[in-house]
């Protein structure tokens, strides 16, 4: 026997993990790899070649034969669990019902420097019946980093301590906090709609903003981490079998169409450090970017937002985006955004509509706009160094808008009630009823693309910043549409990226709010607002590891804040946790802008904006 087979079986004699699947006449091959100064070992399965075992530092990984390192399951959405398939190298491959699965594994490099550190599972699912069929499918595993279960701790990508009424029954899951202690007690979080992922539940109790659970001991230096793709819902679950074995379970949902074949992937990671190090591994292999990083937004530290503002508070709108030019240079902005130039939410530009009445509700009366004002705001904002962005909205439409509104009615969101929900926003901007748009409408997703199209072509931005795009998540109970939104939100989100790009792959598509949805996973960054009590406000929406960070991965961070002097020491405190800018605005809620500053709040913000960027060279 080698020394290094005698001391992985050793580590499993000391953990009480030795069963009849380890003996010399059940040869497995090994691969391992250095980990900070100890050794990764997996062992397979030659004839299923499936993984069976892991240890770390001669530690067991694999605390119960139950659900093994990372097996399988499958059943019918109309079956209960119990009459789940099990996948595992008994059975790699079988019918199940009209449905035929099979699972692979695959050790793979994450990119951490750590060698072999990643199992790959692909799970196969092919309808070989003449009817769809919607199955219920994923991986388990009892993988954790010391067998002690009462010991186990998560960290976890957990959305922001918010809720907001456009996400309905989502927003709001009683799980907040980012670390746990577990133990022994249950657990379960999903991403995206639960009903999506577990059709009998609809609020979730734990909302993730990435697909993945990072699992830890305390005093023990590796961790553990279960995480899936990107583009699907997913369920994450502790479980207990009959024999009292606990682990984890990362499930979802398919509808095969007859004769129709996929593959769904889940990951397992064994790493060191923070869960910041298992973030960095799902951008690089669970989640893939379309499109190549865009190199100008690396380098913007400090972003402007103005809602049409004055450039006196207390007079007529529409010049204060002026006024703030003149000063990009002294505040460092590297992007600078114009919003409040529509007549209306949801109708944005038309090309028979060159000039057109913006803020027709505010108190001082509307402002004349036109293609030529917007265009000159642009080609002022560039001659500062600065790039320049055109606001829209995920789901707001005015019912104002002749021109849209009546094409459109039908692509309103349906509650249980089954009446259109309104949208809660009464601003400014705000002419007649303001309604929440679905995105499972086909016609709302194309108006929205038709009017970024237009915004590209007749405006020629260096960016689309999407308001609100939490939107995307939710329940249509439309009865032609009925069930979850995030699938056809992910569908736009791509569509917008490509047909952004194809203007210029220099252009940008910006989402917002990555404390409370993680769509700009499919975009170039986030630039939305989060300068309230409840998000940057709270300590632990800055506490680094700062989870947020999870959607991002190294994508850039360029927050507005309407709350932007009130919440400057949060801000700076953020950026520097988390790399990202700062914001700075006029319009709404403060009302200075850049050109009214006390002198010295003006010199701490430009000091402070300072120390954010790479000190220029000589």
């Amino acid at each position: 026997m080698k020394r290094r087979d005698f001391v992985f079986r050793s580590g499993l004699a000391a953990a009480g993990l030795t069963s009849g699947l380890w003996n010399d006449n059940n040869l497995l091959a090994m691969s391992e790899s250095p980990l900070c100064g100890w050794n990764i070992q997996w062992r397979q399965d030659p004839a299923a070649k499936l993984y069976l075992a892991v240890t770390c530092d001669q530690r067991p990984l694999v605390v119960a034969d139950e659900s093994g390192l990372l097996t399988a399951f499958c059943r019918l959405a109309s079956e209960t669990p119990g009459q789940s398939t099990r996948l595992d190298a008994k059975r790699p491959g079988c019918m199940h019902g009209p449905i035929h699965v099979e699972l692979r594994h695959q050790i793979r490099n994450s990119g951490s420097n750590n060698g072999k550190d990643l199992l790959e599972a692909v799970l196969t699912l092919e309808n070989r019946s003449a009817k769809p069929q919607t199955v219920i499918a994923g991986c388990a595993t009892s993988v954790q980093p010391a067998p002690d279960w009462s010991k186990q701790n998560l960290h976890l990508p957990l959305a922001a301590s918010i809720g907001h009424s456009p996400m309905g029954e989502v927003a709001n899951a009683p799980h907040k906090e980012a670390q746990w202690s577990l133990g022994s007690k249950d657990f379960v979080a999903h991403y995206l709609e639960p009903q999506a992922s577990d059709p009998a539940v609809r609020k979730p109790l734990a909302r993730l903003l990435v697909p993945l659970v990072d699992i830890y001991h305390p005093g023990i230096k590796h961790r553990v981490s279960l995480m899936a793709g990107s583009d699907r819902a997913r369920r994450f679950g502790t479980h207990e079998d009959p024999n009292g074995c606990r682990g984890w379970t990362a499930q979802t949902v398919f509808t095969l169409a007859p004769g129709q074949k996929l593959e769904d992937r889940c990951y397992l990671l064994i790493h060191g450090g923070d869960a910041d190090n298992a973030w960095e591994v799902f951008h690089r292999v669970a989640h893939r970017d379309a499109w190549p990083a865009i190199d100008w937004l690396v380098g913007v530290k400090s972003h402007y937002f103005d809602f049409l503002s004055a450039s006196d508070p207390k007079g007529h709108r529409g010049d204060g985006y002026d006024a703030a030019v003149p000063h990009f240079r002294d505040f460092r902005v590297g992007l600078a955004t114009q919003h409040g130039y529509y007549p209306g939410l949801g109708d944005y530009i038309h090309p028979d509509r060159p000039r057109w009445l913006a803020m027709q509700n505010d108190k001082h009366g509307p402002v004349e706009m036109s293609f030529d004002k917007i265009r000159d705001r642009i080609k002022a904002t560039r001659q500062t160094g600065a790039k320049a962005a055109i606001y829209m909205h995920l789901v707001g439409l005015d019912d104002s808008s002749e021109r849209f509104y009546p094409k459109l009615s039908d692509a309103r969101l349906v509650g249980r009630d089954g009446q259109p929900i309104r949208y809660y926003w009464n601003g400014p901007d705000t002419l007649g009823k303001l309604w929440q748009m679905s995105m499972a409408a086909p016609l709302w997703r194309d108006h929205l693309l038709q009017q970024a199209r237009w915004i590209m072509e007749i405006l020629k931005p260096d960016a689309i910043v999407i308001d609100e795009t939490f939107a995307g998540l939710g329940y249509d109970e439309h009865l032609q549409r009925r069930g979850p939104l995030s699938a056809h939100a992910i569908d736009f989100f791509k569509k917008m990226h490509a047909l952004v790009r194809s203007f210029g792959q220099d252009r940008a598509l910006l989402t917002s709010d990555c404390g409370m949805s993680g769509f700009a996973l499919w975009a170039d960054g986030e630039a939305g607002d989060h300068a309230y009590p409840p998000l940057l406000g709270d300590p632990d929406y800055r506490r680094a590891p700062v989870r947020y960070r999870a959607v991002l991965g190294q994508k850039p961070w360029l927050p507005c804040a309407w709350n932007y002097t009130k919440f400057w020491d949060a801000q700076m405190d953020l950026a520097r946790k988390a790399s990202a800018g700062v914001g700075l605005t006029n319009g709404w809620l403060e009302y200075t802008g850049l050109h009214r500053l006390p002198p010295k709040v003006r010199s701490k913000m430009i000091s402070d904006i300072a120390t954010l960027l790479p000190t220029p060279p000589g």
